[in-house]
């Protein structure tokens, strides 16, 4: 996905951070953090050189948002499911005094926070590799962020 947005600040020498006008297609995307002022920003690397107030483009990997994605949303709640699944079918095998329903509880909870861990590990590995969602393309320099807008596609 191709955008548009002007650098706010920058985090290291190779990374900025970048405020964009949001999109209809942003609500399904949620890559950037998102304000309450109808811009969201998001981290980019390949940014050497670039000073705030620079006009950027962007590449935004849409396979990296699906990755990141299933790990932030759908890992913690599958993690849920198969905890409570697999605690309410094994309890019985560890001779404790208690419901299928609590032990499937408590190792749903078990699973969760384990889900949690992985979560931060991934964005750890993320931060540590450079693997961010959004490459900077190419630096405007000079455009005070007047002409910013959004490539439409998210």
């Amino acid at each position: 996905m191709q955008e548009r947005g002007v650098v706010t600040r920058v985090i290291a020498p190779d990374v900025v951070e970048v405020s964009l006008p949001t999109s209809e297609s942003c609500e399904r995307c949620r890559a950037c953090h998102r304000g309450a002022d109808g811009t969201a920003t998001i981290e980019a690397a390949g940014a050497s050189g670039a000073k705030p107030g620079d006009s950027v483009e962007l590449e935004i990997s849409a396979r990296g948002v699906v990755a990141a994605s299933f790990v932030v949303y759908l890992l913690p709640v599958f993690s849920l499911i198969a905890g409570y699944v697999l605690g309410s079918r094994l309890i019985g095998f560890f001779q404790i005094r208690v419901s299928d329903q609590t032990g499937g509880i408590v190792c749903a909870l078990a699973f969760l926070v384990a889900s949690f861990v992985v979560v931060r590990w991934y964005d750890g590995r993320i931060r540590r590799k450079g693997n961010r969602l959004a490459r900077v393309t190419r630096i405007i320099p000079g455009d005070s962020g007047g002409e910013t807008f959004s490539g439409g596609q998210g």
